[in-house]
């Protein structure tokens, strides 16, 4: 019998000139996925293609044969995710204050006059009462708290894990299976492994993806509008004492004197040298005091305190770039010749 070499699946193999023998051989197929290494029976690739000893020959001569195999597979994602967000707060706050304030009183007096006259008119006396006005001032201080609405931008990393689904396929290297016992034919072909690593193409349906996981919020600083402040709370003022007007200022009453007698019989200048004793008195008495005008407020320092955090609002995720992790086979390989299933 005449041998000849060929190239069969890019690997140098002795075949002989009538290789095929008239019955095909049995149905036998073996396969490892994870070297593509294996086995498939002649007739197997016979009943696949449709194919008589003589076509099968023919192909074989052609090296028109192609192994490949396809296998379920799932290959798992990871893909990071940044999340804004905002926050809302409020920040309690004491302000101190001082008040001026100016109260006005009035003060009764009273005027005893007396004079004593060489002319024989005796010892006069004369009372009157009177009233004079006068003022303070004083301070008083005080405290009042309120509170500032505010909010601030927040920012969060994770990532989230996924998977798609797809197929392993690639193309496998063969050599025929020549037993020289028996007439030199051969039973099937070889499968000597992936002529490359499988590709993994993934299917028609989206990736499917668990929820972010995220860590802590990383906050900016809050932006506060105006202090909104509630009334003051003052003390008691703290007044010096009262200046009044002078006497010259009192508001007399009418003399209390004996009828045709003047007190300024007294007084005048001209009956000076009649006098021989004078005495006037004017008595400063009670006080009443009037009401109080508040002056302006003169605002102190704000002391803020605690700011209260609300809730986050969440916003928009933005999702990275996709990072592609290890792929595994989800079912059995399926092998094919020449597109064909086996």
């Amino acid at each position: 019998m005449h041998m000849r070499s060929k190239l069969v699946g890019g690997v140098a193999v002795s075949v002989a000139a009538v290789a095929l023998g008239a019955t095909p051989a049995s149905a036998s197929v073996t396969f490892d996925a994870a070297t593509g290494t294996g086995f498939v029976g002649k007739g197997d690739v016979q009943t696949a293609l449709g194919y008589n000893n003589a076509a099968l020959q023919k192909a074989v001569d052609a090296k028109s044969l192609a192994f490949t195999a396809k296998q379920p597979a799932v290959q798992s994602l990871t893909q990071a995710a940044t999340q804004a967000g905002s926050q809302a707060g409020s920040q309690a706050a004491t302000q101190a204050g001082s008040q001026s304030g100016t109260q006005s009183a009035t003060q009764a007096v009273s005027q005893d006059l007396t004079c004593t006259f060489t002319n024989g008119s005796g010892t006069k006396t004369f009372h009157r009462d009177g009233e004079r006005t006068g003022e303070r001032t004083g301070t008083r201080a005080g405290s009042r708290t309120g509170s500032r609405d505010g909010s601030r931008d927040a920012s969060r990393e994770g990532t989230r894990t996924g998977s798609r689904t797809g197929t392993l396929s690639g193309t496998l290297g063969y050599d025929l299976d020549v037993d020289a016992r028996k007439a030199n034919q051969y039973t099937g072909f070889v499968l000597k492994g992936w002529k490359a690593a499988p590709t993994f193409e993934a299917g028609s349906a989206a990736p499917d993806w668990n929820a972010p996981a995220f860590g802590d919020w990383t906050f900016g600083d809050y932006g506060f509008g105006p202090w909104s402040f509630g009334d003051y709370a003052f003390g008691d003022y703290a007044f010096g004492d009262y200046t009044f007007a002078p006497v010259t200022a009192v508001a007399w009453g009418a003399w209390d004197a004996a009828p045709g007698e003047n007190p300024d019989d007294c007084l005048r200048s001209s009956n000076a040298d009649k006098i021989t004793s004078f005495s006037n008195v004017i008595t400063p008495g009670a006080i009443t005091d009037g009401p109080v005008a508040d002056g302006a407020v003169a605002d102190g320092a704000v002391t803020p305190g605690s700011v209260t955090d609300g809730a986050v609002t969440e916003g928009a995720l933005t999702y990275g770039t996709v990072a592609y992790g290890p792929i595994n086979p989800t079912g059995p390989a399926k092998l094919f010749v020449n597109g064909k299933a086996l």
